[in-house]
């Protein structure tokens, strides 16, 4: 073992493992401290990681080793966010001063009940064990604690998820109907490509080709490719001219203001945007736009696609498509089995052919006076930009 200079800094060298292994320092005293506390724990042997572990509270471990050591580098910024919040809520109040060594099983009961008895839903007490449970694992891959105590104890069952209700291509019509191109555009790429809100905001022109999308899924870290339905070709290359052919990296969907999408950005656009957008077109219970991914692999299957390329499609394994994304479409389940692009095609051209049309204040406007009808083309292809522009994206 030895302490050395080391450029601007000074180095400890050891051995440990039948490996030599080494730390960097910027001060001489904190490379000696560290050499120090290194031969203590080689003459403690086996009791080192009782003994070391003796002042390090929970909260030290995770302000010092779990955060900036396994969260930043191996987590994603929304994962890491909601960790966040659950640690300062429901852990840190609650267990941040007790040492490592301290959290046993029936105080990680004590926690659970204490939860319940607050009211908090199950989704978010298994939230708070279930991180608890992986910081302890930290620990106990780290030497600090010889094992995990929170696998012990019983969790909330977690609840059954809903059974999915994908909007039919009449119901998402009616919803991009009320928009303008660039909302519209927006829509359809979560429904008839099964794009997540964070790949739909992120695709630029260069990851298209004429009838495929290349991505790298936001969430799982996988490239895939999805086949473009013919509709929303069209809607891409209407939109292309209506942008006035923009460059190759540019974001297809941009942020309505200059930049790129934020959390916040989204946000707006959901609550001002698409939710008054949807409750006009009739769509009730689930708001978010991500349950327009449903819709893509519920109308895939319906078309009679095998389960295996839907999930390749939509980014996603069997499993989790079939319990969470695959739903029935009912406005279909009884009419002839068509191409997917022809379902979407006829419910252009109902909602086109409909007596009337209501806006977001909820009157209707005939179709004969309303912009979204009269620009309308060819059947089955999306109306030019002037027919889509009832309603502009928040600034």
């Amino acid at each position: 073992m030895s302490v050395q200079r080391r450029g601007d800094g000074w180095r400890v060298r050891w051995r440990e493992g039948g490996q030599q292994r080494s730390r960097q320092f910027a001060r001489k005293s904190d490379a000696q401290a560290f050499e120090r506390e290194i031969k203590r724990r080689q003459a403690l042997g086996p009791l080192a990681a009782i003994v070391l572990v003796s002042g390090t509270t929970l909260t030290d471990f995770v302000r010092g080793e779990w955060w900036p050591k396994y969260a930043v580098p191996n987590l994603k910024p929304s994962t890491r966010r909601r960790y966040a919040e659950v640690w300062s809520a429901y852990l840190l109040p609650r267990l941040g001063g007790y040492r490592l060594a301290e959290i046993t099983p029936a105080l990680v009961e004590d926690l659970a009940a204490e939860l319940h008895r607050r009211g908090l839903g199950t989704a978010s007490q298994r939230k708070a064990l279930l991180l608890l449970q992986g910081i302890l694992r930290r620990a106990v891959i780290r030497g600090l604690i010889p094992a995990n105590p929170v696998p012990h104890v019983d969790k909330p069952k977690a609840p059954a998820p809903a059974w999915p209700t994908p909007l039919a291509p009449a119901t998402v019509e009616r919803i991009r109907t009320q928009l303008g191109q660039h909302d519209a555009l927006l829509v359809s790429l979560m429904a008839y490509a099964g794009l997540r809100p964070g790949e739909a905001t992120a695709v630029r022109w260069r990851d298209l080709s004429d009838r495929t999308i290349y991505l790298l899924a936001s969430k799982t870290q996988r490239e895939r490719r999805v086949s473009l339905l013919g509709p929303l070709a069209q809607d891409l290359a209407e939109w292309r001219l209506a942008c006035g052919r923009p460059e190759a990296g540019t974001l297809i969907v941009p942020r309505p203001q200059i930049g790129a999408w934020t959390r916040t950005a989204w946000q707006n656009w959901t609550q001002r945007i698409y939710q008054p957008a949807a409750r006009v077109a009739g769509v009730t219970g689930d708001l978010r736009p991500y349950r327009l991914r449903g819709s893509f692999a519920s109308l895939l299957l319906w078309e009679g696609h095998s389960l295996a390329y839907v999930a390749e499609q939509d980014g996603h394994s069997i499993a989790t498509l079939a319990r969470h994304y695959a739903g029935v479409l009912e406005e279909l389940e009884h009419k002839p089995r068509v191409s997917a692009e022809q379902a979407i095609r006829d419910a252009r051209e109902l909602i086109s052919c409909a007596p009337g049309v209501p806006d977001l204040a909820g009157t209707l406007i005939s179709a004969a006076e309303s912009p979204a009808f009269t620009a309308m083309g060819d059947a089955g292809l999306e109306p030019a930009t002037s027919a889509l522009s009832r309603r502009r994206s928040p600034s």
